[in-house]
């Protein structure tokens, strides 16, 4: 057993995963602040674009507990937490649980269409970088999603939050985990991976972040 399982603390996210994490609140605020400042909103916006496909690279090459292949939540596995999850028995996870990583491909995807359909708006003064690709009646169908689904992504991230005051009240501290990315479990996790704690990965971290910044160069810059 390794340092960090003896004395209970066990080293979950990295910190890019947590520089990614407390970012994402403070782009969207500002996206929604710049909602009528078209160029800085574009800023903004190629910046949420960078922080998700880094996710989207992270989450095949990245540290363990960050890899989706550790939390994508089977059907069964989801049904089999909620109705354990007023039990006793409950089954504690290190990462995100089975709803938790449910929760994670449904932000993701919100996220990515709320960026998908800004690519294409109709705006006279900055338009997206590929309205033009695509039929006026298709631009103007995105160009009305990106305005109408803002206020969805909302409700998923109040259910976000909602989850995680529950969780508190449950005695799972979850925003601590994600401040210090180390979890202290009150008993053995269900998907503790029995390793010896690796040094951050700086290679593939660069190259995750290359991935990431290049197509959104391509498509603002290049295209």
């Amino acid at each position: 057993m390794n340092d960090q399982q003896d004395a209970q603390n066990i080293k979950v996210w990295d910190w890019s995963i947590r520089v990614f994490h407390w970012s994402l609140p403070l782009v969207i605020f500002a996206l929604w602040y710049t909602r009528l400042d078209t160029e800085n909103h574009m800023l903004f916006a190629q910046l949420l674009m960078v922080l998700l496909f880094y996710r989207i690279i992270w989450g095949f090459i990245g540290t363990p507990y960050a890899r989706f292949r550790h939390f994508l939540p089977r059907p069964k596995a989801v049904w089999q937490y909620l109705t354990a999850f007023f039990s006793k028995n409950k089954p504690l996870y290190l990462s995100h649980n089975p709803l938790g990583g449910l929760m994670v491909l449904v932000l993701l995807g919100a996220l990515g269409f709320q960026l998908m359909t800004g690519l294409f708006i109709d705006d006279f003064l900055f338009p997206g970088p590929l309205y033009d690709q695509v039929s006026r009646s298709t631009s103007g169908w995105m160009t009305d999603w990106h305005h109408i689904f803002f206020d969805y992504l909302l409700a998923l991230i109040a259910l976000h939050l909602l989850a995680i005051l529950v969780y508190k009240l449950r005695g799972e501290g979850l925003v601590k985990a994600m401040l210090t990315g180390q979890k202290k479990p009150a008993k053995k996790p269900a998907d503790l991976l029995q390793q010896e704690p690796l040094r951050f990965p700086w290679l593939r971290f660069l190259v995750a972040l290359t991935l990431a910044v290049l197509p959104v160069i391509w498509l603002f810059y290049w295209f």
